[in-house]
């Protein structure tokens, strides 16, 4: 039998694998912190909103 020789290859490939993953995670996890905020500031935009309909700026036919 040929003895293998390229380990190197299969534990670089083993060692992207690695960092491929974290890198996946990261992301998820920055993904997951931005949506929080988009949320918070969506909820105070709605909270101090002023009325469409103001009474003494309506037009009058």
């Amino acid at each position: 039998m040929t003895p293998i020789t390229n380990t190197a290859r299969v534990t670089t490939t083993a060692s992207t694998t690695t960092d491929a993953e974290k890198l996946l995670r990261d992301m998820a996890y920055v993904l997951k912190l931005t949506r929080r905020v988009k949320e918070e500031m969506s909820a105070d935009r709605a909270q101090t909103q002023t009325p469409a309909t103001n009474p003494e700026r309506a037009l009058v036919a």
